[in-house]
């Protein structure tokens, strides 16, 4: 006999897909470059429709994007050559899966209007901020370094990017090592003069890292998500005047300000190789040299799913 009893445990045993639930791709990002142009175009979700649903969250710079995704918090995002080598020294489950050649142009050791220091030499017994482990350190590195200088030469002032933004603006300090997006907005509205560039001094290479458990457990919305960076990063190095009105709105910065970032914004991505490899191990072992890091082996941390 059909009892209703007997339909409702019928019913019960059988799969019900209107409740299974995606999974939900989770991406930090900073103010500037291509995985902001990425989530004011809605480019991921757009490609993972049906598939996963992503959320943004964003972060001032690389150190604690990074602390996030080894915590699980977020599962893929960006981040200069020195962060994700301090993380793989703190045993962080974060890997490399992309890369993002940088000429240095959105970089630059910045100093108030006012002040009458015109190069690195004059750096000499400033108080200068950056933030330590971040790219920025490798940058005060090289600036130093063309005018016989190091850092026993400067007071350095290890501030994150927001913090230092704050010292800058109140002369707290003399001089900061900083990128886009607080770098435009320094010199658009406080009139901060560059006195040392980083096109060329800053030439390195950024990264799109992930959770290592991510990696693992979908791969393949990893790479859909890297193939559609891909396309967005042509995207935008093709349409500047585009990606600055973009930017302002996405990053909530004003004309001015954003159309400064998308002119010298390094947009490309390009897949891991030898070569990469090669140069972040360099970064690596200078690091461990000066005592500042255990070693690492990079290679370790390099995912060669996005092949």
């Amino acid at each position: 006999m059909v009892t209703r009893r007997s339909l409702l445990v019928a019913a019960a045993a059988l799969p019900f897909a209107g409740c299974e639930r995606q999974p939900e791709l989770r991406i930090g990002y900073q103010t500037n470059g291509l995985l902001l142009a990425a989530k004011g175009r809605g480019s991921v979700e757009a490609a993972l429709v049906g598939r996963a649903t992503v959320t943004w969250r964003d972060f001032p710079s690389g150190p604690p994007l990074l602390e996030a995704m080894s915590l699980g918090d977020i599962d893929l995002g960006g981040a200069g050559d020195t962060p994700p080598i301090a993380a793989q020294a703190a045993g962080a489950r974060v890997v490399y899966v992309a890369a993002q050649p940088v000429s240095g142009s959105a970089a630059a050791i910045i100093v108030p209007k006012g002040s009458s220091r015109r190069t690195a030499a004059d750096l000499k017994g400033a108080k200068l901020a950056y933030t330590r482990a971040s790219s920025a350190e490798l940058f005060v590195r090289a600036a130093l370094a063309t005018a016989g200088l190091d850092t026993a030469d400067i007071a350095p002032v290890n501030l994150t990017p927001t913090q230092a933004a704050t010292a800058f603006a109140a002369g707290a300090v003399d001089a900061w090592a900083i990128w886009d997006p607080f770098l435009a907005h320094a010199e658009v509205e406080l009139g901060a003069r560059a006195i040392v560039g980083g096109l060329g001094l800053a030439r390195s290479t950024s990264f799109i890292l992930a959770n290592a458990g991510t990696v693992t457990a979908h791969p393949d919305l990893v790479v859909a998500a890297l193939d559609t960076l891909a396309a967005t990063a042509d995207w935008a190095a093709a349409h500047r005047d585009a990606l600055g009105p973009l930017i302002a709105r996405v990053g909530s910065l004003s004309p001015a300000v954003a159309a400064r970032i998308a002119a010298r914004q390094d947009l490309g991505l390009i897949r891991l190789n030898p070569t990469i490899i090669a140069a972040q191990q360099g970064i690596a072992d200078a690091l461990h040299a000066d005592g500042q890091l255990p070693a690492v082996n990079v290679a370790r941390a390099m995912w060669p799913g996005w092949h």
